[in-house]
């Protein structure tokens, strides 16, 4: 499960705000870092009430350099044994070509807590296939602009079954994302990649729906 910034607004119509219109505007009051912790709050809390549960967050460069919300994390995961090793960090590539220095210190640090970390929308930006390497990541997201057309462009298909094969070469996971039809998912399947993500899979729901849904169908 991937944690998405989604709120309701206070409308009459109680209209849901998505992560790519909330975010921007948390960064431009300098509110992201506040955000992001609380995100990390409500995926620990899951977790910890769902011991089956793999969940992932992502997590701005804001919040990557703060002190604060490092010790949140450890401070959280401390709290909540067992929440580690399910947990999975995100952070996009554009993030970590900016220094690649950096995102590798950055990702030591989450393996140092015990968590997962991935490299999320990999292809969005320049990072060549020496750094991903390089970075440590444990999963590679595949950018959804490369999926959604994989079955029409010969060169994304090019492109996603040349990742897939370093990346399993390379011992790491991968995730294809935008998956919209069967035919797309087969094709990525029958490549080696691991998960798929996208509107085939399942729409954004909220937690709470979803969880007790599934709690429900446990226990029929």
């Amino acid at each position: 499960m991937e944690k998405l910034t989604d709120c309701r607004t206070d409308g009459v119509d109680g209209a849901i705000c998505h992560a790519n219109e909330i975010i921007p505007v948390a960064e431009r009051l300098g509110l992201v870092r506040m955000l992001d912790y609380r995100v990390l709050e409500l995926v620990v809390g899951e977790l910890t009430a769902e011991p089956a549960l793999n969940a992932s967050v992502n997590v701005s460069p804001a919040s990557a350099m703060d002190p604060d919300w490092w010790a949140g994390l450890g401070g959280l995961l401390r709290a909540n044994s067992g929440a580690a090793e399910r947990l999975i960090i995100e952070i996009t590539e554009t993030a970590a070509i900016q220094d690649v220095d950096d995102a590798r210190g950055f990702v030591a640090r989450v393996k140092d807590l015990g968590c997962r970390i991935a490299i999320d929308d990999f292809g969005a930006g320049n990072t060549s296939f020496r750094n991903l390497r390089k970075l440590g990541v444990d999963i590679v997201k595949i950018d959804g602009a490369f999926v959604q057309n994989i079955m029409k462009s010969s060169d994304d298909r090019a492109f996603v079954r040349t990742l897939v094969d370093l990346a399993r070469r390379l011992g790491l996971k991968t995730v294809a994302e935008w998956v919209q039809d069967e035919e797309s998912a087969q094709l990525l399947l029958g490549f080696g990649c691991d998960y798929l993500q996208g509107q085939l899979i399942g729409l954004a729901t909220p937690e709470r729906p979803w969880l007790d849904k599934k709690n429900r169908a446990a226990s029929a």
